[in-house]
């Protein structure tokens, strides 16, 4: 379960950019929902399935690949891109663009399908990104690959 990795406080703000809404969006919205949490989602062209509930904020609708991510400047608690960093055709802007909207000491967490993109070029990505603590998690979500990297304050742009 992808909330393992998440440490909400109350009114905790993450970001879900997506291209396919699915179940994840449930079990995310159930575990913020005490925190009284807010879930913007970034749209990108998928297949997404209606979803509803107080948690959903904003919602961004992306029209291609090489758009940037939807979101808010230093808005967010933790950012989650699901199944959309292989198909993005600048994948090191589109996460130096998320880095902007995420607060100091914040998670950003890669969610894709086993073998969509290799998991060091991910890792190099998002170091090159300005990411730190990188960790890669083969187990937490069935046929996934997780990793997940810090924006960490006063550490490269982390200011």
């Amino acid at each position: 379960m992808i909330t393992q990795l998440l440490h909400p406080t109350p009114h905790t703000k993450i970001m879900v950019v997506t291209s396919h809404l699915d179940g994840m969006i449930e079990e995310l919205s159930t575990f913020l929902t005490p925190f009284e949490g807010q879930i913007d989602l970034s749209l990108f062209v998928g297949e997404h399935s209606d979803f509803s509930h107080p948690c959903i904020h904003k919602v961004f609708t992306i029209k291609d690949y090489s758009s940037p991510a939807g979101g808010i400047p230093r808005d967010y608690a933790a950012v989650i891109v699901h199944d959309v960093l292989h198909l993005h055709q600048s994948p090191l802007k589109f996460l130096q663009l998320i880095y902007r909207t995420m607060l100091n000491a914040t998670e950003i967490i890669i969610v894709q399908k086993n073998g969509a993109m290799s998991v060091a070029d991910v890792e190099n990505l998002l170091d090159n990104a300005e990411f730190r603590a990188i960790n890669s998690i083969m187990d937490l979500v069935e046929r996934c690959e997780v990793i997940v990297g810090k924006k960490m304050h006063m550490w490269g742009n982390g200011l």
